[in-house]
């Protein structure tokens, strides 16, 4: 130990320090060995520290150029710093503090000076302190295991070490410890078994701070007040990263801005959820009444060209279905018999869409056809995992007006299932092709229950025979028939190849020839009808057979048409001849009860004459113009509709189409468990397997590393995961497109329960397990506002990819194209967002892609609160580092600091993005085009 002059006396230096006047700093902090703790003699002073440094000790640093006429302890991360004295409470390395004690319960037993002195080293979160009476050190004290924050509350920054335990000794001989005479009291024991917990709050700008220990709380009830403090320590710039936590009662703009978000949001839903409730509690107490009398309806020279090539599909068919009958359109496969139905149903066509459609003799608008019609597609499209029962009850609380009783909605849904001989399945799933359910026959019976449920005026159903055996389809069309002769409903159709006891079942018959029409009117004229032009059923043959047959050789088609009986009608290409009358007991000759196909009853069928027809007709006609009177008196439905816009009106409100789509979707939810499964699984294994493979990633520059791969190694499961939403839309997409075209529901309720039925147990559920499990294996920060910041992060980001691909999945139609381009598009993002190539280094030409990257928002948050706050301690080949988390974000990555908030918001727009563009696309987009 080296010795010096003091004032011509001798005396020991500081343990740690030397030199003639004892400033040069030797060997860092005090030792804590009490053998190897000299003490200074009292009443003694030594000279004036050397020029830069001062305190007790003369190791606290008062200028830069102090720091810099030292040799460095350690090395600059950056390789070219010198020094600077930080004066600041926050510490960054290893700061010296020297105070003065005003404490007056010691005084009156000890009288004299006191100072404490300190070693603050943040790096192996330590404190050392001694406390000195006059030049005398009474005691000092090693505590470990400290942490330290430094927080900003009303503009106050303060740095505050808590410490849970803490190791006091006291230096005997000395007046406070005993062994020098003085006092008969002495603390020996009382500094000997204090055991903590132990704090320092020392405020910026100040030079007073709290010394505290709990165990001398009743000496000393506010701690120590430190007066005349003066603390310093050498650090280079780059090190002085601040890490202040701000505590403020006025909230930063970026609270202030999600508040505000959330405030806006809550409000709008709060008067949409008051304006839905008002519009349903009105419909409840409206009157309502059923549908009770079948509708007629004519339709006149209906043309339909294709407007990407100009192909006519349809060549100005007329015809006419009076109520109560049935009509039965048969042609060749391409004749044009589905696009002739869509168009008398009100779908929109892509085409250009000719001639008029009166509906009980008025013409009206598009919307009001489909209101009253039921249309049963040839394909059906039913939900795969409701029962038959709940498939039907669903249709009947969507369609059936609300004011309807609950229990009159089950029994119109029992009378329907009876109706179609469904009672013995009511209970079985209906089933796809990879879960077995009901069957075929079932199946189509079940897409007519849930058309009929309405009632409604006219009943189409384009192919509802395809795909099953004889005896389902006649039982089919016996059921249709019967709906017809109730007079509740009129039924046309659309059959390619019947049996000839279910051809004798329609009342009237329209054959379509390569769209023209080439036969309408009554079934039991059709063989009379061709008979007459040459054209003769061969004996023992299916007469629906040979009007294919005639309808698919052109050289028949063109005899049939070639003859001319003299009638004017037959200018308009109507194919009867004759102005056709309906006869008012046509159905009630029906042959449905007879299920063979024989000659007797076709014959029966067959002698009911044109005359009888009109002797018992009650007037319903389709008058028959010339092609061109009719198309130059009619527009075209497009330019009909243009003039003429209306809005579809539901039977049922707003809140109720939500409750039933969402119960609907719950349930498939549950019953399909597989999705749901997979994903809660799969976020548990990725988090066990993320949280082992970083697991308590260390504070050196190695764990940096580690923990900014974990962050971003978690955003890429996420974002690949959210992939899912595309298999899952597309699903549902078919049904929702089926049931908006038959009135079921508008596209608002349905993009509501799929957001919150595919977000919440499908991202933000499994995202949350994740981030918990694997966010504690790897050993981030345990601060637990960070925590949740880090969760919010997590749940936006994947909510917002998962919107992302649910706005792929309804613009693009093709599964495959959507999952390619959402994937490449996922990569791209992923190579912009700050971890593959720093955002400094990017091309300038290629600098914009970033700002569309999810991945960079999502990243940049979860890096800066992580990491920013925290200190990076390596040793590299005997060079030490200690070098702020912050420094390296900036360095490296080119990241904000300050940006978590507005990462956040950023993250929010994406979302609220990503639900408009997603409701816009299945608004304007999703719908029935055939």
């Amino acid at each position: 130990m080296n010795s010096g002059v003091c004032e011509n006396k001798t005396c020991k230096c500081m343990p740690g320090f030397g030199g003639v006047d004892c400033s040069l700093l030797s060997c860092g902090s005090p030792l804590i060995d009490p053998s190897q703790r000299p003490t200074v003699a009292s009443n003694t002073s030594c000279s004036s520290c050397d020029d830069g440094f001062g305190g007790f000790n003369c190791n606290v640093c008062q200028t830069d150029a102090g720091c810099r006429s030292k040799p460095p302890s350690r090395t600059s991360f950056l390789g070219n710093e010198e020094m600077v004295c930080n004066k600041k409470s926050e510490v960054y390395h290893n700061a010296y503090m020297t105070c003065a004690v005003r404490a007056p319960e010691l005084t009156g037993f000890f009288p004299g000076e006191y100072s404490l002195t300190m070693s603050l080293d943040p790096v192996n979160k330590t404190v050392n302190a001694q406390l000195w009476l006059g030049y005398t050190e009474q005691f000092y004290c090693d505590i470990p295991n400290c942490t330290l924050a430094t927080t900003e509350e009303n503009g106050v920054v303060q740095t505050k070490w808590d410490c849970p335990t803490l190791n006091c000794k006291c230096i005997k001989p000395t007046l406070m410890c005993g062994g020098v005479p003085g006092p008969v009291v002495t603390l020996g024991d009382v500094v000997d078994g204090l055991k903590g917990p132990f704090s320092l709050t020392c405020p910026q700008n100040s030079n007073e701070c709290d010394f505290y220990i709990k165990d001398l709380s009743g000496l000393f009830p506010t701690g120590l007040k430190m007066t005349d403090c003066d603390l310093g320590e050498c650090v280079f710039p780059s090190e002085m990263q601040s890490t202040v936590t701000t505590i403020k009662s006025t909230m930063s703009p970026g609270v202030i801005a999600c508040l505000a978000i959330l405030g806006v949001l809550v409000l709008f839903l709060i008067v949409v959820c008051s304006i839905a409730r008002r519009n349903q509690l009105i419909l409840r107490r409206t009157p309502y009444t059923l549908n009770a009398e079948a509708a007629s309806l004519e339709f006149r020279n209906v043309g339909y060209t294709l407007n990407k090539d100009g192909l006519e599909i349809l060549k100005g068919i007329s015809g006419a279905a009076p109520a109560g009958v049935v009509l039965a359109v048969m042609g060749p496969s391409g004749a044009g018999k589905s696009t002739l139905v869509d168009i008398l149903a009100g779908k929109r066509k892509d085409g250009k869409v000719t001639g008029q459609i009166l509906l009980n003799g008025k013409q009206v608008h598009e919307s009001d056809i489909r209101r009253a019609v039921g249309f049963v597609d040839q394909e059906d499209t039913l939900p795969p995992t409701q029962t038959v029962y709940e498939a039907v009850l669903y249709s009947a609380m969507l369609r059936l007006p609300e004011a309807m009783p609950i229990h009159r909605v089950h029994e119109r849904v029992s009378e329907v299932i009876e109706m179609l001989g469904l009672t013995h399945c009511a209970d079985r799933r209906i089933g796809n092709v990879t879960a077995r359910g009901i069957s075929g026959g079932e199946k189509r019976r079940v897409s007519i229950a849930l058309e009929l449920i309405t009632r409604p005026p006219i009943l189409i159903l384009d192919e509802p025979t395809s795909g099953l055996d004889s005896y389902s389809a006649h039982m089919v069309v016996e059921q249709l028939c019967k709906l017809a002769a109730s007079k509740t409903t009129t039924v046309i159709l659309t059959i390619h190849q019947p049996r000839s006891d279910i051809f004798f079942m329609f009342d009237q018959t329209l054959v379509v020839s390569k769209g023209s029409a080439l036969y309408f009117g009554p079934t039991a004229t059709a063989a009379d009808y061709f008979i007459q032009r040459g054209l003769v059923c061969p004996p023992n043959y299916n007469i629906a057979d040979y009007l294919l047959d005639i309808a698919m050789d052109q050289e028949l088609v063109a005899k049939a048409k070639s003859f001319n009986d003299g009638s004017e009608n037959e200018k308009a290409g109507l194919s009867t001849g004759h102005q056709t009358h309906i006869s008012g007991n046509a159905v009630s000759r029906r042959a449905v009860s007879n299920g063979n196909s024989n000659n007797n009853s076709r014959n029966a069928l067959q002698h009911n004459n044109a005359s009888d027809i009109t002797r018992n007709s009650y007037e319903t006609s389709v008058p028959i113009e010339e092609e061109g009177s009719a198309r130059s008196s009619t527009a075209s439905f497009s330019e009909e509709g243009a003039r003429k816009k209306q809005n579809t009106v539901y039977p049922v409100s707003f809140l109720a189409q939500l409750q039933v789509i969402m119960k609907r979707n719950f349930q498939t939810l549950i019953r399909d468990k597989s999705l749901l499964v997979l994903h809660l699984a799969v976020a548990i294994v990725l988090g066990v397997f993320i949280g082992g493979l970083y697991y308590q990633v260390p504070m050196n520059l190695a764990g940096f590393q580690n923990r900014a791969g974990s962050l971003f190694f978690m955003l890429a499961l996420l974002g690949f995961s959210s992939i899912s939403a595309l298999g899952a839309f597309t699903d549902t997409r078919t049904l929702f497109i089926k049931e908006r075209s038959n009135g079921y529901y508008p596209p608002l309720p349905f993009v509501i329960s799929t957001l919150l039925f595919d977000l919440i147990p499908l991202r933000i559920v499994p995202s949350i397990f994740m981030g918990c499990i694997s966010y504690f294996m790897i050993g981030l920060s345990p601060v637990v506002e960070t925590f949740f910041k880090f969760l919010l992060i997590i749940v936006l980001f994947n909510v917002a990819t998962a919107m992302f691909c649910l706005v792929i999945a309804a613009a693009v139609r093709t599964t495959g194209v959507a999952s390619l381009a959402s994937s490449i598009v996922m990569l791209f993002m992923m190579l912009f967002g700050g971890f593959m190539i720093n955002s400094g280094n990017i091309p300038a030409a290629l600098t914009w892609i970033q700002y569309f990257s999810m991945f960079k928002y999502g990243f940049e948050a979860l890096a800066v609160n992580e990491v920013a706050t925290s200190k990076l301690i390596d040793n590299i080949q005997g060079v030490a580092f200690n070098v702020p988390g912050s420094l390296i974000l900036q360095k490296l990555f080119g990241f904000d600091l300050g940006g978590y908030w507005r990462n956040m918001i950023i993250l929010i727009g994406f979302n609220v993005l990503f639900i408009v563009l997603f409701w816009g696309i299945v608004t304007f987009r999703l719908k029935e085009r055939k």
